[in-house]
């Protein structure tokens, strides 16, 4: 088959590794793929930056100061609604983030591109949902049409309250295309089959993929070398962070948890070391009372992979999560995880078979759940179950065998249409 893929970029985070892990599952497969990015960031084969387009002269600039103003996103993109002639020869369009990249795309186009060939749109956060923000967080006016927004600060941030504007912009070009929408988790599948832009098509789930030739556990002397190498010493009790539990800090929110979590574990246990990675790692460090290793955010794969291997736990404490790729990638390297359960995390984290999943509600979950996981023996358990667990649903393979499975389902009524 021949899929096109459409998203923000090609490097970034959880996102961007899912949309070039099945790219590259998809080759491996012997189809033929391609992916179209707003920025492209690395030479990944088969990925292209969606070409300049001019468009009407001076009419982006009207779009940016009109956008500013009024808290209207994305209004006018000429370069992605040029799509539509590259694609034509595609037998689905796999839409990705449809936001980012600084308004790379224009869901006015949506219909155009659909005519020619069928799309699937997978949703990773919230904004299809909603009048402007990637998560609604406990906001249900996303179910009603948006408007008086209690929080325009929420990313994608709008400086003036549009969001009633966007919401029925959304409904109005997604009800025009040809889309079947997929879910990255079940969490979110209920909330696209409660959504009114959402509500003329049909919604699957489909997990996210991890690479598991990537993702895997280290041998014990692999492990103890990766260790020293960062200056751990193998009896001392490794927890590493990541993602958004470190990310968060710059909105005040996830990496607060994980802080007060490991501070109050601190005095209990003297062995507790912290790995921090990410772009914000050392603010986040400096707020711990245990001695922390700060990196920063890896571009590798296979870095981050190891880095998730000689780790005896993964904390992951955002407060909210559409599917949890660092707790599915951690527990493919054998590290069991402590989290929040929020969003798809327990359908990620079962509860005693891969980790410990603590409720938003229980102030000193976090904490007695790293001192538990201290123990050895229920480490080595809970390692064993969580790496079946993502074998089992998360394989890269399973999951570009079910999105070709549903690629061909489309391709089909497609030619019908």
């Amino acid at each position: 088959m021949k899929i096109a893929h459409v998203h923000a970029a090609d490097l970034g985070g959880g996102a961007e590794r899912s949309v070039i892990s099945l790219h590259r599952a998809l080759l491996a497969a012997g189809h033929e793929s391609r992916v179209f990015v707003g920025e492209r960031r690395t030479d990944e084969p088969g990925v292209f930056e969606i070409p300049y387009v001019r468009g009407v002269p001076g009419a982006r600039r009207l779009a940016r100061a009109i956008e500013h103003r009024l808290g209207w996103q994305d209004i006018y993109n000429p370069s992605f609604r040029a799509l539509s002639e590259r694609l034509a020869d595609v037998d689905v369009v796999h839409f990705h983030s449809l936001w980012g990249s600084q308004g790379y795309a224009d869901l006015a186009a949506l219909p155009r591109i659909t005519a020619r060939a069928p799309g699937v749109l997978t949703l990773r956060d919230e904004w299809m949902l909603t009048g402007h923000c990637a998560c609604s967080f406990h906001c249900q006016r996303w179910r009603s049409g948006c408007g008086a927004c209690p929080d325009l600060a929420i990313p994608p941030a709008v400086t003036t309250d549009g969001t009633a504007f966007n919401w029925r912009r959304k409904k109005r070009f997604v009800g025009r295309s040809r889309l079947h929408i997929v879910a990255i988790s079940e969490h979110l599948k209920s909330l696209a089959e409660a959504s009114p832009i959402l509500a003329q098509h049909p919604v699957s789930r489909i997990y996210n993929g991890i690479d598991l030739t990537c993702f895997l556990p280290l041998d014990v002397q692999q492990r103890n070398t990766a260790r020293l190498d960062l200056g751990f010493g193998a009896d001392e009790y490794v927890v590493i962070i990541a993602g958004q539990t470190v990310e968060g800090i710059r909105q005040t929110i996830a990496s607060r948890h994980a802080i007060a979590a490991l501070n109050a574990l601190a005095p209990r246990l003297p062995a507790l070391r912290v790995l921090a990675i990410g772009h914000s790692a050392e603010r986040v460090g400096a707020a711990i009372d245990a001695p922390v290793r700060c990196l920063p955010f890896q571009t590798a794969p296979t870095a981050m992979a190891r880095l998730f291997a000689l780790a005896d736990v993964c904390l992951v404490t955002s407060e909210a999560e559409a599917f949890g790729r660092i707790a599915a990638e951690a527990q493919a390297c054998g590290t069991p995880v402590v989290a929040l359960a929020v969003g798809g995390i327990p359908e990620v984290v079962v509860d005693g078979i891969g980790g410990i999943v603590v409720p938003p509600s229980s102030p000193n979950g976090l904490t007695d759940a790293l001192h538990k996981l201290a123990d050895d023996r229920i480490r080595r358990d809970l390692a064993a179950g969580g790496l079946a667990h993502v074998r089992r649903h998360f394989d890269q393979r399973r999951v570009a065998d079910a999105y070709l499975g549903l690629y061909q389902q489309v391709a089909e009524r497609g030619s019908q249409h």
